[in-house]
């Protein structure tokens, strides 16, 4: 059998990979190799006809902080991210970046390539997608921000313009004195019982003042309700009885809905989550 090679570029600048990109289209972006080729499980894994291989470029890699949000490259590895933003990583982030296993996923996998998968939303998304997270996308010629929930379409598929890269995702800092996350499963190969949870809850004076909740790792979507959380904001906490039996009867008929996004198993996992989240989590 006649052997095939990747044609791999390897710029040094994020110009040069604009450069680049503009001239082969059809080029792949690498920077780990993690999200690539985590659903191939042949012994010999089958790589892109074209690569752009991203690891030398340091502006993709940067994290810095400011006053009002975390900004980091979409180059930057997962494990590195934890250990330069360990004080500053919202807890529900930084819980995310901990629950992608192994170690060695982390020491490779990119807050960029985890975020540009195409097929299925992983840990991080959600958690991003809550806390109003915005990217910044770059072209030969051209740079825009958009807000994370409009890089795909109701689809699912990405919202890019021709040669578009993602380069920098800023996240702001919130006001969440309540932050969970937590999944069970690997969306790659138990697609049906795979889930994650996040909430962010912003409590004061025993009052709800922000209240966000998504249900992750279900294929191409990130399950939320606004209106439901709407229905929390402005509870005193710890929730009354009637309050609580109201919003549960509220969230089971929302689930019942659900059959296109979640399997019954994801169903029930969610239901006894949110069941949880109104009896533990609030008070």
């Amino acid at each position: 059998m006649q052997e095939v090679y990747s044609h791999i570029f390897y710029p040094s600048t994020l110009n040069e990979l604009l450069t680049i990109k503009n001239q082969n289209p059809e080029a792949v972006i690498w920077a780990g190799g993690t999200g690539l080729m985590g659903k191939q499980e042949m012994k010999r894994p089958t790589l892109p006809a074209s690569i752009i291989q991203i690891s030398r470029i340091s502006e993709l890699t940067k994290i810095r902080r400011t006053e009002r949000f975390l900004e980091i490259g979409a180059g930057a590895v997962i494990n590195r991210i934890l250990n330069v933003g360990q004080h500053v990583l919202p807890h529900a982030l930084a819980q995310a970046m901990k629950l992608i296993r192994p170690s060695v996923i982390r020491n490779n996998a990119t807050l960029g390539g985890h975020l540009c998968i195409q097929d299925v939303r992983l840990n991080l998304y959600s958690v991003l997608l809550l806390m109003d997270a915005s990217l910044e996308l770059k072209r030969s010629g051209g740079t825009r921000w958009i807000q994370l929930n409009r890089f795909f379409n109701k689809n699912g598929d990405f919202q890019l313009k021709e040669n578009e890269i993602l380069t920098r995702i800023r996240i702001p800092f919130g006001n969440w004195n309540r932050q969970i996350f937590s999944s069970d499963g690997n969306p790659y190969f138990d697609a049906g019982n795979a889930i994650s949870f996040c909430v962010l809850a912003d409590i004061r004076k025993g009052m709800i003042n922000d209240f966000r909740m998504a249900i992750g790792n279900t294929g191409k979507h990130t399950v939320r309700s606004i209106e439901l959380e709407s229905l929390l904001i402005g509870k005193k906490v710890p929730l009354n009885i009637k309050d609580v039996s109201s919003v549960t009867r509220m969230h089971k008929e929302w689930l019942e809905g659900l059959t296109g996004e979640l399997t019954p198993f994801q169903r029930y996992r969610t239901a006894r989550f949110i069941f949880w989240i109104l009896e533990e989590l609030l008070p």
